[in-house]
């Protein structure tokens, strides 16, 4: 069974709690004395030695000074022994205590723990619900089967190219995303950074053409003239580039993994043979 705490006073500081052991313990070690005063509520205190609780006290209440007859010490007195006759105390430090700040501690736990549930409820609001989950997963069916339905056997598709300017000019960082351009006639002409991906660019005329970092994944070049064309760190992913002419061509870095080249003159003059897509064999 747990024993009560109890709260000692000696010259006008208070210490504690501690428990009975500890407070026999500094008696017989001398650190305090039978005329510290003890309590169980720091409202009612009395005498160590008056309290007749602790083995190194007597087991009677000692004289009272003389300047402790008054009616209201007596009465103090007596609350308090009535209390400790049905009870007895535990702790471990002596320091002196201070009321503020047990309540200052008090406070913040409380603090704590209405911020600790403030951040669960946050975050169980924050947790997507299964409808939502539900209804984002349908709509990603949805998207991907729309983009199923336009597809057709032809390597470009225009409607995914619609904020492309297909009637612009063949310029640096030009947008001629899915745009037909078939048989087009720019030979030297600078397109850096070009967004070409899934161009119709069949029978182009780009000799001497800077299309360096162009992205031209899915682009189709059959039979394009590319000779002495800039395709430095171009992406030519998935590109068909059948019967192109690259004799000459700048290649370095350029991303060719899928890309078809048979037939095609290579940069070195060699000719390509059919074979397994992303290499000139």
């Amino acid at each position: 069974m747990t024993q009560p705490l109890w709260y000692l006073r000696h010259e006008g500081k208070v210490y504690g709690p501690f428990p009975r052991p500890q407070i026999e313990t500094a008696l017989d070690e001398g650190d305090i004395t039978l005329d510290w005063e003890i309590s169980l509520d720091e409202a009612d205190w009395i005498g160590i030695g008056e309290s007749g609780q602790f083995s190194a006290s007597p087991a009677a209440p000692v004289a009272a000074q003389a300047d402790s007859t008054a009616p209201a010490w007596r009465e103090e007195r007596l609350r308090a022994r009535q209390r400790w006759l049905d009870q007895g105390g535990r702790t471990d430090v002596v320091e002196p205590h201070d009321s503020a700040l047990d309540a200052e501690a008090r406070q913040a736990v409380a603090e704590d723990h209405a911020r600790t549930e403030a951040l669960l409820r946050q975050r169980q609001n924050r947790r997507t619900s299964p409808l939502a989950a539900m209804l984002g997963v349908l709509l990603l069916l949805l998207i991907g089967l729309a983009v199923w339905w336009g597809q057709s056997d032809e390597p470009i598709l225009a409607s995914m190219g619609a904020s492309a300017d297909c009637a612009g000019d063949l310029t640096d960082r030009v947008n001629w995303s899915g745009c037909d351009k078939r048989g087009m006639q720019e030979p030297g002409a600078r397109a850096r950074n070009a967004k070409l991906e899934n161009t119709r660019l069949d029978d182009a005329r780009l000799a001497g053409a800077d299309l360096a970092y162009a992205l031209l994944k899915g682009a189709s070049l059959r039979n394009a003239q590319l000779r002495g064309a800039s395709l430095l760190g171009a992406d030519l992913t998935g590109a068909d580039l059948r019967y192109a002419n690259l004799a000459g061509a700048r290649l370095g870095g350029t991303r060719i993994d899928g890309t078809r080249f048979g037939k095609a003159i290579w940069s070195d003059g060699r000719t390509c043979q059919e074979g397994a897509p992303g290499a000139c064999r």
